[in-house]
């Protein structure tokens, strides 16, 4: 068969239809991550960066508490606290190794004597 004959027999439109969708299926998926990052992402975290901080309660002179945002000093200092509290369980750990040889048991499967030394040729 000529290719002018298979070319006959086989328009293009078939070819300019998956063109047409892919293309389009393309563009479509572009414009969708445009939308996504370009508008629904920044309302997003401007939702999250509006959570309330935290507070902490401080007892006045008569009394009384009242509620206080926490300064980050004070998140400094609880922080550092936390780690010299948990950094102060390594400090007595044992650093002295003790290797002993194990002598390993025999075993038939992982031995290949038996194979290697089998005469088989009859002498």
């Amino acid at each position: 068969m000529p290719v002018q004959d298979y070319a006959a027999a086989h328009p293009m439109e078939e070819g300019w239809i998956i063109l047409a969708v892919g293309m389009t299926m393309i563009f479509l998926s572009l414009c969708l991550l445009f939308v996504v990052f370009g508008k629904i992402l920044p309302w997003v975290l401007g939702l999250l960066e509006g959570k309330p901080k935290v507070k902490m309660n401080v007892e006045t002179g008569d009394g009384s508490s009242r509620q206080e945002d926490m300064s980050g000093e004070v998140a400094a200092a609880i922080a550092a606290g936390v780690y010299q509290f948990l950094d102060a369980a390594h400090d007595d750990e044992n650093t002295i190794l003790t290797i002993d040889k194990v002598k390993k048991n025999y075993s038939p499967w992982s031995s290949k004597i038996y194979t290697t030394h089998t005469n088989y040729f009859g002498k």
